[in-house]
């Protein structure tokens, strides 16, 4: 299913954006970017299929890093000429990965500036926070610019009632309260509820509160498969933004603890596992459920080492013991500790805790 229809009605930027298309525009060099992860995807694809429509993808399409591109390359990139379609589309991803190179921000600046009239540069730029009065300002005034941020409530639930009328369904007002309630701020997250319910409601015609209760049950263990992953593939920015969300929608933290206690023993004793090549049956007993994940576990032991497992489960037993006893919140310990167990530094300003400050708020 299309997600043009229920974004556009839900999301100005995207609106924009769609609006701009119809007209034909050729986007010489455009931006796309906010904190709402999944519309700047969409965003991404959608404009991406209009410009790649009459182009060859193998030989008209380039795509890298901001940061991992050498500048001779990407000068060699905005310069060359389409092969097959009219245009050439170049996409650079996490422009902010140009900061430390003023060589290559200068190139990008020069090219923004009389851009070449056969290419369409396409700019990406992921934010981790929300800017304030004065950077959202700057950034909605910026021309060929299109900005993706949280919804407000009233556009969360156009959101909802377009995607449940694309299912050819209605949704009640109390079951799309109901959702935005016990969803995060995040679309993908409301989206991954509301594909469940759309099955889960079967034939009938409206989606009721009591069917998005019982729906919600269903994506209850799908939150944890996110936090998960980001988990054992030692991915620190993400584990904090999974857990935040997590006891944002109400999960108790005792309750992460518990999970987090039970994840860490399994990779200590997968990593012994490995150690002595054991066989899969003793891995499926220590993973039940989990066992597709063997690789996942091995690979977290791995990068952790035996010291740091034990460390790591020493230190959060501490922790739950300190909110039994003491009954306070713990929530900055818990994201100390997983910042330290996905290798996030302790110190300095670039990639570290303090900077993820709006995940452990």
């Amino acid at each position: 299913m299309s997600s043009l229809n229920w974004l556009a009605e839900a999301i100005p930027a995207f609106r924009n954006l769609t609006k701009a298309i119809a007209k034909g525009e050729t986007f010489p060099v455009v931006m796309l970017g906010g904190t709402e992860e999944f519309a700047v995807a969409e965003a991404r694809s959608t404009l991406l299929e209009y410009l790649l429509k009459d182009a060859s993808a193998d030989f008209d399409y380039f795509d890298c890093e901001a940061a991992g591109i050498e500048i001779k390359d990407l000068n060699d990139q905005l310069v060359a000429l389409p092969m097959f379609g009219a245009r050439r589309v170049v996409v650079i991803n996490d422009l902010d990965g140009t900061k430390k190179d003023e060589a290559k921000q200068n190139l990008i600046k020069r090219y923004s500036a009389n851009p070449s009239p056969t290419t369409s540069l396409v700019l990406i730029q992921l934010l981790e926070r929300k800017p304030n009065k004065y950077e959202m300002d700057r950034l909605q005034n910026a021309p060929n610019s299109y900005w993706f941020f949280e919804l407000r409530e009233s556009e969360i639930a156009k959101f909802v009632k377009s995607f449940v009328a694309d299912n050819k369904k209605t949704i009640a007002n109390n079951a799309v309260d109901y959702l935005i309630e016990n969803s995060s701020s995040q679309l993908r997250d409301l989206k991954a509820k509301l594909e469940h319910l759309v099955l889960y409601a079967g034939d009938a015609p409206e989606i009721t509160a009591e069917m998005a209760m019982r729906a919600t049950g269903i994506t209850a263990e799908v939150d944890m498969f996110g936090f998960d992953d980001a988990f054992l593939e030692g991915n620190a920015s993400r584990v904090l933004k999974e857990a935040r969300e997590l006891m944002d929608k109400g999960m108790d933290e005792l309750a992460l603890l518990g999970r987090l206690r039970s994840s860490i023993s399994k990779i200590w004793i997968c990593g012994g596992l490995a150690a002595r090549r054991a066989v899969e049956a003793d891995f499926q007993k220590v993973l039940g459920g989990q066992a597709f994940k063997k690789n996942d576990f091995i690979g977290a032991a791995r990068r952790i080492g035996e010291k740091g497992v034990q460390d790591l489960l020493l230190n959060l037993l501490q922790i739950e013991l300190h909110a039994k006893s003491k009954g306070s919140e713990v929530r900055s310990l818990i994201f100390e500790w997983l910042w330290t167990a996905c290798d996030g530094k302790k110190s300095g300003t670039r990639g570290t805790l303090v900077k993820q400050k709006e995940y452990v708020r």
